[in-house]
């Protein structure tokens, strides 16, 4: 609450000298102590030990924001002292002397006090074991964000592994169709060179058999050609036997006129020095030409 609220006299004297306005009203410091106390699930009757316990001057500044903590403090006691002797009111055994009625108070209390501790140590146990399920819990959903993440990641690898496999698969199918095809074309190239070399073997066989009968043929025009070659040189050697006596007598002749042409020409050669010489006339002398 803020300072605006309306201030207890009695508190202001308490507050110091100066009668300075507190940070918070004492009905703020009541609310804010009861909601303390309905937290912690504590009802009546209310023992001073469990009210300490449950009520601090610095747990209430906490809760209110600031304020002063002697203020504060004497505020609680005094609510502190208010409840407690409310408690004590309601809860009194009647028809019994004082003495006897506090003491069997005293001993209720006391009772009712460690009832409270085991019930409070029995809740801090289940207060530790809720604390430690839910660590169990917590370290469990870290597991389990843990294996769904590497799950994830394996899934992610899967389908990259599955994008990659179908790559693969794609290529492989396209590497099979181009095998057919270059298969069907090695084929056909096959059966081109089968068909080329059956050509290539009628071919030899034709070409063979043209060189047998030319050979052949040669062998004939060799011996017919070495036959008329030989009936040559016979007919040469017997005309030359026949016509050599004529070519003898021709050649004895001619070296008979040779020897008579020799001694005409020098005849010739003396007359035409001793005779006188004659005039040229207007036609030339055919011996001269």
């Amino acid at each position: 609450m803020k300072s605006g609220n309306p201030v207890n006299p009695e508190i202001s004297r308490h507050n110091g000298q100066m009668g300075r306005t507190p940070l918070n009203s004492p009905q703020a410091v009541r609310v804010v102590v009861q909601q303390l106390l309905d937290a912690a699930g504590v009802a009546a009757p209310i023992t001073p030990s469990l009210f300490r316990r449950i009520v601090t001057t610095r747990r209430l500044r906490e809760e209110l924001g600031g304020g002063d903590p002697a203020w504060i403090g004497r505020h609680v006691r005094m609510i502190e002292a208010e409840l407690v002797s409310e408690t004590s009111a309601r809860y009194a055994v009647g028809g019994l002397p004082n003495q006897v009625a506090d003491s069997m108070r005293s001993l209720w209390l006391m009772a009712l006090e460690a009832a409270r501790g085991e019930f409070a140590a029995a809740q801090a146990d289940a207060a530790a074991s809720v604390a430690s399920a839910t660590a169990e819990r917590d370290n469990a959903s870290a597991l389990v964000d843990m294996l769904r993440a590497e799950l994830d990641d394996w899934q992610k690898r899967a389908r990259e592994q599955d994008v990659c496999i179908g790559q693969q698969r794609e290529e492989l199918a396209q590497v099979q169709r181009r095998l057919a095809e270059e298969t069907d074309e090695a084929r056909r190239v096959e059966a081109a060179l089968d068909q080329a070399a059956r050509a290539s073997d009628e071919a030899r066989r034709r070409h063979d058999e043209e060189l047998t009968a030319v050979r052949e043929r040669y062998a004939g025009l060799s011996k017919q050609l070495f036959a008329t070659t030989d009936e040559l040189r016979q007919s040469r050697a017997a005309t030359q036997a026949a016509v050599q006596p004529g070519t003898r007598a021709v050649r004895h002749r001619l070296a008979q006129a040779s020897e008579q042409y020799q001694k005409v020409l020098g005849a010739g050669t003396e007359t035409n020095a001793s005779a006188p010489p004659t005039p040229p006339t207007g036609r030339q002398n055919p011996a001269a030409r």
